[in-house]
């Protein structure tokens, strides 16, 4: 049988899928008395999010800009995730990562041994789904940790 986790890692975006795992996560790190960490990941530059700039995201290529975007993004998910904690009593950091959310979230995990990872099914068009794939795949096909993925 596997050793229970000694930390738990909840990668956190805001939406409804992140913040149940946020709340499944609390419960769970409360039982088994281990700390919790909130991941947010945001690319690094504006060019991973929006690609070549054209009229409706050129005002996000300034770095202020850009910076206050990621700022206000990082607010959202740590406040819905904080929301869905609903009192823990485990010991909870937020921890901000720059990069592909998949990548710098294995990376997180491989760097925090006995880590298990909760995260949320994001929903994405099946289209986008089949040629891109979503974070919970890469990380549950790539994850040298334990993953649960909460639906």
């Amino acid at each position: 049988m596997p050793d229970l986790p000694a930390m738990l890692i909840v990668p956190v975006d805001g939406s409804d899928g992140a913040n149940a795992a946020a709340g499944f996560a609390g419960e769970l790190a409360d039982r088994l008395q281990v700390p919790l960490n909130l991941l947010f990941a945001f690319p690094v530059s504006p060019f991973d999010v929006f690609g070549v700039p054209d009229d409706a995201s050129s005002q996000y290529f300034d770095p202020e800009t850009f910076e206050q975007l990621r700022k206000e993004a990082s607010t959202v998910a740590f406040d819905g995730a904080r929301k869905a904690l609903k009192g823990c009593g485990a010991e909870v950091s937020e921890v901000f990562l720059a990069g592909d959310a998949a990548t710098v979230i294995l990376q997180y995990a491989a760097e925090h041994p006995g880590a298990m990872i909760i995260m949320g099914r994001r929903g994405m068009s099946r289209v986008k789904e089949v040629l891109l794939g979503s974070v919970s795949q890469r990380v549950l096909h790539h994850a040298t940790c334990p993953v649960l993925v909460v639906h």
